[in-house]
């Protein structure tokens, strides 16, 4: 199965993404940036996160890199502003970029999505300088809570696992940077881990409405009749319970990554 990016880009999915911003998905890379930096942001999506991090290396020049369109336009429309970024159509197995041209490569959310994640890392491995950093942040489903346990719900979760993994994907790449930092030939490998608990559990739950709703849609991921439409329904009614409780917890689990060339 060719890997696509499982989530799509419907609004309620643009919307999950563009609640992150370098402040709380890239404080663990911060430390490693300077002003004057020459970085690349790769899978960076609508831009959320890149602004930040161009704030942070400003005069020093930040490219992100995507492979959807629709992503690069709306990063573009909103960095308009920002004189030190721009934003390039292109995947992270093919760069467009010179040997050891960049000072450090960050990426968030990228790596479970992907199905060779140590050519990805080499490919990263190949733009950056001698001691450029690399930070790549992955979550671990395996990690995360779902309170109170509802086993509808339990049940969308892996269901949703179920559907990354089939395009390519791995849910618990949080896990395995480490690994593929080795393989791709970095140095100085350090992982760390963060929950993020949003407090608002209709975040979570909307995220995975959406997603499961257009699933049936989607017969070429498993052939016709994958799942069984009332157990279906069932699970959406569940979320739709679930994200409207008081006493819910949604935790998820954040694999940081930082490594040398």
């Amino acid at each position: 199965m060719p890997e696509r990016y499982m989530p799509g880009y419907t609004p309620k999915i643009v919307s999950f993404m563009t609640r992150r911003s370098a402040e709380t998905h890239a404080a663990f890379f911060l430390p490693h940036l300077k002003a004057g930096m020459r970085l690349l942001d790769c899978g960076c999506g609508p831009g959320t996160i890149t602004r930040g991090l161009a704030a942070r290396v400003s005069p020093g020049e930040v490219t992100g890199v995507d492979l959807e369109a629709s992503q690069l336009e709306l990063a573009k429309k909103d960095s308009v502003q920002s004189k030190n970024l721009n934003f390039i159509q292109a995947g992270v197995y093919e760069l467009p970029f010179p040997d050891s041209h960049f000072d450090a490569v960050f990426s968030h959310a990228l790596f479970e999505h992907i199905a060779e994640p140590v050519r990805a890392a080499k490919e990263i491995r190949r733009v950056l300088k001698p001691d450029g950093d690399v930070g790549l942040c992955s979550p671990d489903w395996d990690g995360f809570i779902f309170a109170p346990p509802d086993p509808e719900v339990e049940a969308a979760a892996k269901l949703f696992r179920r559907l990354q993994e089939a395009q390519g994907g791995n849910t618990n790449a949080g896990r395995q940077l480490g690994v593929w930092l080795d393989e791709a030939g970095f140095n100085e490998i350090k992982l760390t881990a963060r929950y993020e608990c949003p407090e608002d559990l209709a975040v979570m739950g909307s995220f995975l409405h959406d997603r499961l709703e257009r699933s049936p849609k989607q017969d070429d991921v498993f052939g016709k009749g994958w799942t069984d439409p009332a157990s279906l329904q069932k699970m959406l009614k569940a979320i739709q319970a679930w994200e409207k409780r008081t006493d819910g917890l949604y935790a998820l689990a954040w694999v940081h990554a930082v490594a040398r060339k």
